[in-house]
C-alpha cells in the first residue's frame, strides 16, 4: 500500500454508516473525510461523533470533499443514484448489500463504474465466516461425493416495531422484501459453496406483516452442476433461528450455521472439523479493509460486481418466476420480463 491514506466518505448515517465509520477508524491507510445523509440533523450528529464534515445529500459531499472512495450505506433502493454519481466523479465505491433491488438499477450501477474505470465492491462479509469457508472447501473438494441437494433456511422473526420504526423497512421501492434484506446473505453463501444456479422457481408474499414487500418466500433451484436445492426465507416465524445451510452428496452431508458445524458425516462416519482462524477484527471490518487496500493497490476487491450479482440474479429470476408461474433461467440480469419492469 502507498503511504497516502485513502480518503473515504460515507453516505447514509444510520446503523450501517456507523459500522463503516467505526471500521474505518481501525484501518490503517484510510481516513474518513466526510459524511452525508438526506436528513441534515442525522448527518450533523454523525459528523460530530466521527470528527468529519457533514452534508445534506451526497451531491454536496461529492462536490466539496476530496474523496478517493465512498461507502454507500443507504436503504437498498437508494443505492443506484449515489453510485452512478460517484462513478461520474471518479470515486471508487463500496456498497452495502444488495447492490440494488431491480435488474435495471444494478445494470446502471455496474455500467457506470465500468465505463468510468472506478472500483465497485459489495459487502458480503459472511463469506469470511470460518464455517462458510470450511463448507466451500468441503463441497468444492468433493468430500461429500457428487452434490445432489443444497438448501438454505433463513427463518427469522421481526416484530411490528421493526417496520413501524423505519421509513423504508418493508417498502417495495426501498426495501424489496425478505429476499433482499434478510436472505441475500444466505442465498449468496449457498451458491458460493454449491456453485452457480441455472434456473429458479419461486414465490413470495407478505403473509404476516402489513407491508408492501414479501416477508416470506420459497425458492426451488437447479444448479449448473446438476444438483437441486431450496431457499426458505421469512421474517414471520417464531422463534428466530440461525441461518442454516445443508449440503447433501452421494457420500455424505454437511450442515452448518454461521457459527457452528452441526453435522459433517461421510460414509456413515463423523468427520473431523478443522475451521480456519476467524478474522481477528471480524468479517465486516476485514472486508472494508480489503476494499481500502484494493483501492490503494489498484487490484480487484474481494466481492466485485460479478460476484455481488450472483445472489441477486437468483432473486430476480425468482421474482420473474412468481410473476410468470414458471421456471426462469438465471442469467446476469438478462431478459427477466416483468421482474425487470415491475413498479417499485
Amino acid at each position: 500500500m502507498t503511504e497516502t491514506p485513502v480518503r473515504v466518505g460515507i453516505v447514509g448515517c444510520s446503523s450501517m454508516g456507523r459500522s463503516h465509520a467505526e471500521a474505518l477508524a481501525d484501518i490503517d491507510g484510510a481516513v474518513l473525510v466526510g459524511c452525508a445523509d438526506h436528513t441534515a440533523e442525522t448527518a450533523r450528529s454523525f459528523g460530530e461523533t466521527h470528527g468529519c464534515p457533514s452534508y445534506t445529500g451526497h451531491a454536496d459531499l461529492f462536490a466539496d470533499a476530496a474523496l478517493d472512495a465512498v461507502c454507500v450505506c443507504t436503504p437498498n433502493g437508494a443505492h443506484r443514484d449515489i453510485v452512478v454519481d460517484a462513478a461520474a466523479d471518479g470515486i471508487d465505491v463500496l456498497c452495502e448489500k444488495p447492490l440494488e433491488i431491480t435488474p435495471d438499477r444494478v445494470d446502471d450501477m455496474v455500467d457506470a463504474c465500468r465505463d468510468a474505470g472506478v472500483t465497485l465492491a459489495c459487502i458480503l462479509q459472511r463469506r469470511l465466516f470460518p464455517t462458510m469457508q470450511f463448507a466451500r472447501e468441503v463441497v468444492r473438494d468433493g468430500r461429500l461425493g457428487r452434490l445432489v441437494f443444497a438448501d438454505v433456511r433463513v427463518k427469522w422473526h421481526r416484530d411490528r416495531s421493526y417496520y413501524d420504526d423505519s421509513s423504508w423497512h418493508g417498502s417495495a421501492d426501498l426495501d424489496g422484501g425478505v429476499l433482499f434484506t434478510q436472505a441475500l446473505h444466505g442465498i449468496d453463501l449457498l451458491q458460493w459453496v454449491a456453485g452457480d444456479v441455472s434456473r429458479v422457481a419461486g414465490t413470495g408474499d407478505a403473509l404476516y406483516h402489513d407491508i408492501d414487500a414479501p416477508d416470506t418466500a420459497a425458492l426451488s433451484l437447479r444448479f449448473e452442476g446438476g444438483a437441486v436445492g431450496q431457499v426458505s426465507a421469512t421474517t414471520a416465524t417464531r422463534p428466530q433461528q440461525p441461518i442454516r445451510l445443508e449440503f447433501n452428496g452421494t457420500e455424505g452431508t454437511l450442515r452448518v450455521t454461521e457459527t457452528d458445524v452441526e453435522l459433517f458425516e461421510v460414509n456413515g462416519e463423523t468427520q473431523p472439523v478443522e475451521l480456519p482462524d476467524p478474522r481477528p477484527d471480524g468479517p465486516h471490518v476485514a472486508q472494508i479493509r480489503d476494499f481500502v487496500e484494493a483501492v490503494s493497490e489498484g487490484r480487484p476487491p474481494m466481492v466485485p460486481p460479478a460476484e455481488a450479482r450472483k445472489g441477486l440474479d437468483i432473486i430476480f429470476a425468482a421474482e420473474a418466476s412468481d410473476s410468470r408461474g414458471e421456471w426462469v433461467s438465471v442469467s446476469p440480469l438478462g431478459d427477466l420480463g416483468d421482474a425487470g419492469d415491475r413498479a417499485r
